[in-house]
């Protein structure tokens, strides 16, 4: 059980206030999350369906499974980077990352989280929006793992909308090579968000990852999965 916190780093940033929040455990144990405008993004725990996207997306490809390329939509605690860094045949790994801070926190802070993952040299970390990274690479990737929000349900910042409706999905199915997979963490189901999947993506998915997190005594989250048909 946590006993106190202190916010101990900031970065003001185009969607708002981005803070890292330190945790102290009545065992001696230190955690570490990050908040955007106050609200919950992300933590050094507690991380297991942010791990399991990676293999679940990889799995699913439709295309050869060698010299990949794939887009990680938000940075946060580098849970998602390190799983996807760990599958065969990724050469390539785009990050997109609102805060430049949430680089030096990995480095500083989450680095037995990441394995020191943002300092792979496959991995290119961009400083920028995620819809605008999206828009620029047109079927540029093969995998796009998007962790952006507490789902797209309870957005991080209010700008984020349009990555979840008809027009934002198809702006990631645009970024996707054929046979590639649009995979997109939720903590629950949302159907909104899958009528607007389905409406682009002929193969759509919504995985419950409950099982996956009993055995480490975690509540399951649902994983939206998609592929853009050759």
């Amino acid at each position: 059980m946590y006993v106190g916190y202190t916010d101990i780093d900031s970065e003001e940033t185009p969607l708002g206030l981005l803070t890292l929040r330190r945790y102290d455990a009545e065992n001696g144990d230190v955690g570490y999350e990050i908040r955007l405008g106050g609200n919950f993004l992300m933590a050094s725990h507690g991380a297991h369906s942010e791990q399991a996207m990676a293999p679940l997306a990889h799995e699913r490809l439709q295309r050869p499974v060698e010299s990949l390329a794939v887009l990680v939509g938000g940075l946060g605690a580098g849970h998602t980077l390190r799983a996807i860094l760990a599958l065969p045949g990724v050469t390539r790994v785009v990050v997109a990352e609102i805060g430049a801070k949430v680089v030096e926190w990995n480095r500083l802070y989450f680095r037995e989280v990441t394995g020191g993952a943002v300092d792979d040299p496959r991995v290119e970390m961009r400083i920028a929006d995620l819809a605008d990274v999206l828009r620029d690479s047109p079927a540029a990737f093969d995998l796009l793992l998007l962790d952006v929000d507490n789902g797209p349900g309870w957005l991080a910042a209010p700008g984020n909308a349009g990555l979840y409706d008809r027009a934002g999905v198809e702006t990631c199915r645009d970024a996707l090579r054929p046979g590639g997979v649009l995979a997109v963490w939720s903590p629950q189901p949302n159907p909104v968000f899958l009528e607007a999947l389905r409406l682009v993506f002929p193969a759509v998915e919504e995985f419950d990852t409950t099982e996956i997190g009993k055995k480490l005594n975690e509540p399951g989250d649902t994983i939206y999965l998609a592929v853009r048909p050759h």
